[in-house]
């Protein structure tokens, strides 16, 4: 029976062009289906990629406004800076009509927090707070304790003050993120907020409240005045009054027992 089945298909025969034909079109098919697979493998490679792209595209972004640390500069506007761990401003807040106005017309955003305090400082919007005698307070609340920012701090700040507000001062203070927190809750800058828990030590009297709208040069002021008046009475020298009637009540610093609400 293979004999018979060998002999017929022996009968069968084909041209040249038919063969020709045929094995064009065998090899077209095995080329396709070669095609085939790595046209969805390359399909499936660009998805994974995007989706890691996408995943990790939103984490960064999610880093890159995660503050690190805050950077509060008062005068009389009082204004935060949010820092991020590469150094770079990522929030702006206000406190109060005054900081409002400056940042209106200063853009600190995603710069870094050097080139943004030099913006500030130099910009004409401040320039009505810094006169001659203002005081300038920096003050860092950063969890790492970095000793290093709160050094680059002042050096830049001196150097921007030197060159442009002569005899403006400045002073410099690090706090822990509880203060920051119970400044928040006040509706307060860390700054200023810090310089009045200060201010509460040597005039337990006066309050927050009190002193929520001066100047940090008012609230220096009235912290000077308190501590020479308890100076003057641990030297026994209580009826000796300065002739210019510092530490009463016009001055701000409140007489022994006298009493706010």
């Amino acid at each position: 029976m293979d004999q018979d089945i060998r002999e017929a298909f022996d009968k069968i025969t084909c041209d040249e062009q038919m063969k020709a034909r045929t094995r064009a079109y065998v090899c077209e098919r095995m080329n396709r289906g070669r095609r085939l697979i790595p046209s969805r493998m390359k399909w499936a490679v660009s998805l994974a990629c995007l989706l890691i792209f996408v995943t990790s595209g939103f984490g960064g972004y999610r880093l890159y406004y995660t503050e690190a640390a805050t950077i509060s500069i008062d005068v009389n506007p009082s204004i935060e800076l949010g820092i991020n761990r590469w150094g770079k401003v990522v929030e702006e807040v206000t406190y109060g009509k005054e900081s409002e106005t400056v940042l209106s017309s200063v853009s600190l955003k995603h710069l870094e927090y050097e080139e943004a305090l030099e913006r500030l400082l130099s910009s004409e919007a401040m320039k009505k707070y810094l006169k001659k005698d203002a005081l300038v307070s920096i003050t860092l609340e950063d969890g790492n304790s970095n000793q290093q920012l709160l050094t680059n701090l002042q050096e830049c700040v001196d150097k921007t003050l030197e060159q442009c507000h002569n005899g403006v001062k400045a002073e410099y203070a690090s706090v822990d993120q509880h203060m920051c927190k119970e400044a928040h809750n006040h509706g307060m800058s860390v700054g200023k907020y810090n310089a009045i828990q200060e201010l509460l030590t040597v005039d337990p009297q006066a309050t927050v409240e009190e002193f929520k709208d001066k100047s940090m040069k008012e609230i220096k002021g009235h912290m000077e005045h308190c501590e020479h008046k308890n100076q003057s009475f641990q030297d026994d020298s209580v009826d000796q009054q300065p002739a210019d009637g510092s530490c009463s009540e016009q001055k701000g610093c409140h007489k022994s027992g006298s009493h706010h609400h």
